[in-house]
């Protein structure tokens, strides 16, 4: 089977250094197991990520830079989030390599605000858990909007259970609070969520 290294000399990956940049993460890793579970997950999401990156960016240097910005920051953060796996971690790590790229476009200001939350909603419609392809566009629609005019924390917590489909510990483990404090998060934000649609039904 061919390695993510190889499959980006494929597609014109040439750089000199990108094993370095492997081993930078690497060297951020405590333990043997850690290091080759962040192999297996480079190599599995690689190109996904950066494919991802170039649709937002749209420029292949900084589509890279955005994919190696987010390993850099798995890899800091590694002993947080190295019990999540499987599809969760692929679409974790498309998470983080996303807002890269969105924070270089923010960094860039070749954007407003406002298009740069547009285009926020955008890429996160394309990660919606596939049950949500049985709503109407005008329902999802109106959940996107909706999750944008609640606090942060309630929505951070709808996206990783509902989107990112992680469990309450796991939610538990990255806000840093109890499991209780999750379920009160995720009842909480299905409230707000739910007035924030009827006002918007009652308009």
């Amino acid at each position: 089977a061919l390695h993510a290294y190889d499959l980006q000399r494929q597609h014109g990956d040439h750089r000199p250094g990108w094993w370095e940049y492997v081993m930078i993460y690497l060297s951020l890793l405590e333990t043997e197991e850690d290091k080759k579970y962040f192999k297996e997950i480079y190599e599995n999401n690689y190109l996904k990520m950066y494919h991802v990156a170039l649709g937002i960016l749209h420029d292949k240097s900084e589509a890279e830079n955005a994919v190696h910005e987010a390993f850099l920051s798995l890899a800091e953060k590694f002993q947080k989030y190295s019990h999540i796996s499987g599809r969760k971690m692929d679409n974790f790590c498309v998470s983080i390599v996303k807002n890269k790229a969105i924070d270089s476009i923010r960094r860039s200001r070749h954007y407003t605000e406002e298009e740069i939350e547009d285009l926020k909603l955008y890429q996160d419609e394309k990660m919606v858990n596939p049950e949500n392809i049985l709503l109407s566009e005008e329902t999802k629609g109106m959940i996107k909007k909706a999750l944008e005019q609640i606090s942060e924390v309630f929505r951070e917590t709808l996206v990783l259970k509902f989107v990112y489909e992680l469990s309450n510990a796991e939610i538990a483990y990255i806000q840093g609070v109890s499991k209780k404090t999750v379920v009160m998060r995720i009842y909480r934000g299905k409230q707000m969520l739910r007035k924030v649609i009827h006002e918007e039904d009652m308009q």
